[in-house]
């Protein structure tokens, strides 16, 4: 140490023992009470300069910097993932046509007002106790998962075939907030739901209904190739109600049944060729190689003339394409709705050319009606149904007595 910083030590302790015995013991006391006093005082900021420290920081940092051994819990699907850590949930939603981009990200917690972490806008509280819902096939979720009961609004009501939702609507209980593509702003903001589920099929526009400032929720099922990748999303929504558990019975149950159809067609030797849909506007769109139709034919134990093609989306062909290859497939899958069934005289009359294929010679069309079976409400949720009902249709040998739900096949 200093020899000047030494002598200045030495002066300033022989002045204090000085003026203490000059003033007596009175004045040391209350040196003493302010020392106590400052000690706490600093104490005190101190204690308030950690836990502001802690405020700062954020639910990302925890995730991102704590632990990078943490997993996600999603199997199938590749839209989202969810991640838990110290009591926290983490939701992580990918874009549809790049998975390497984060749509978005959001934290649930139980009591946002408990806190340790930095508050922000995609910290949700959970239970949720109101939501808006504007997809059918997520209205299967809620009622699966038994919180139909907080959905408070709809959308597009004309054509939901859910009859406890129907109900509901009929009784009031639930409005409808878009129809015929219009949605309407002000009585969003009236009914104030807490969050908006809905299906951004045009991702490039602005959704309407996010002027509300309400949290809007995208909901990606539909762009899952996997079929046990879309019922997956079932994780999606039990997240927003502390439903998770119950939600991993169902989902668990939903891959017990399909793999064990699966395994019925690990082995066979013969595998029908197939196609699918039909010629619409000038164009026929084609499912791709790597799509959800396509895996669901594999799993059926079918040959899928496009099966090679690298694309999990529809592309459109022209008519005579389809046909060069397709004019002599054993199967013909189709879904769609007549107002009086289905009929290959009604098949032909649509297009006098359909009755050159061999599938519609030889009576081979598989239908789904999918309004008489719900097809795109219910459907989503029930991935090893409709694996049934095409193993039935390709090989009915391999499901004796099965009774169809979903697909037909028309003799």
């Amino acid at each position: 140490m200093n020899n000047a910083i030494v002598v200045k030590l030495k002066r300033r302790t022989i002045n204090y023992i000085c003026i203490s015995k000059l003033v007596g013991l009175k004045l040391v006391k209350s040196s003493v009470s302010i020392l106590v006093i400052s000690i706490l005082c600093w104490f005190m900021l101190f204690c308030a300069g950690c836990n502001q420290s802690v405020k700062s920081t954020s639910f990302e940092d925890l995730f991102n910097s704590e632990d990078t051994s943490i997993v996600s819990s999603i199997v199938y699907a590749e839209g989202f993932d969810i991640y838990k850590h110290k009591g926290t949930t983490k939701l992580v939603i990918y874009h549809p046509h790049d998975k390497d981009k984060i749509f978005g990200t959001y934290f649930f917690v139980d009591n946002i007002d408990d806190i340790k972490y930095s508050k922000a806008s995609n910290i949700i509280e959970t239970p949720v106790d109101s939501v808006a819902v504007f997809s059918a096939t997520q209205l299967n979720a809620f009622g699966k998962l038994g919180i139909l009961d907080k959905v408070i609004a709809i959308s597009e009501s004309d054509y939901i075939q859910n009859p406890e939702v129907l109900e509901m609507f009929n009784n009031k209980q639930i409005v409808n907030l878009a129809s015929n593509g219009n949605f309407f702003l002000e009585k969003t903001l009236e009914l104030d739901p807490k969050i908006i589920y809905y299906s951004p099929y045009n991702l490039a526009q602005k959704h309407p209904l996010a002027e509300t400032m309400i949290t809007m929720i995208p909901f990606f099922d539909f762009m899952e190739a996997d079929p046990l990748g879309r019922a997956e999303w079932i994780k999606f929504t039990a997240l927003f109600f502390g439903k998770e558990k119950l939600a991993n019975e169902i989902f668990d149950t939903i891959v017990t049944k399909y793999n064990n159809y699966k395994k019925l067609t690990f082995n066979i030797e013969y595998r029908p060729t197939v196609f699918s849909d039909k010629y619409y506007s000038g164009q026929w769109f084609v499912a791709g190689g790597q799509s959800y139709i396509a895996q669901l034919f594999r799993d059926a134990g079918a040959d899928y003339l496009w099966k090679d093609n690298e694309s999990n989306a529809s592309f459109n062909l022209d008519f005579e394409v389809v046909y060069n290859l397709a004019h002599n497939a054993d199967y013909w899958r189709i879904v769609g709705t007549y107002p009086e069934g289905f009929s290959y005289e009604q098949l032909k009359a649509e297009n006098e050319l359909y009755e050159n294929f061999d599938a519609v010679k030889n009576h081979k069309v598989i239908f789904c009606d999918s309004k008489k079976s719900s097809y795109f409400e219910t459907g989503t949720l029930e991935p090893h149904k409709i694996l049934g009902d095409l193993i039935f249709a390709f090989h009915p040998e391999l499901l004796p007595g099965h009774k169809p739900i979903y697909y037909r096949l028309y003799d």
